[in-house]
C-alpha cells in the first residue's frame, strides 16, 4: 500500500470519527458545527485523493 493511501484512509477515519461524534453527543451548537466541519473537509479530501491514487493505479502502463 502507497504511503500516501494509507494516511488517505487514516484521514478518512478520523473524519468519520468526528462525524459520528458530532452526531451521537450532545454537543454545544458551535462544537457540533465545526466537528462536522471537520468530518466534511476531511472525508472529501481523502476520497477524493483515495479515488485519485486508485485511478492511477488502473491506468495500462504507456509502451
Amino acid at each position: 500500500m502507497p504511503k500516501k493511501l494509507a494516511i488517505y484512509l487514516f484521514m478518512l477515519a478520523v473524519g468519520f470519527t468526528f462525524l459520528i461524534l458530532a452526531i451521537m453527543l450532545e454537543l454545544p451548537d458551535i462544537v457540533k458545527w465545526i466537528f462536522l466541519a471537520i468530518a466534511v473537509i476531511l472525508n472529501l479530501t481523502s476520497a477524493i485523493a483515495a479515488m485519485k491514487i486508485g485511478l492511477q493505479q488502473m491506468k495500462p502502463d504507456k509502451p
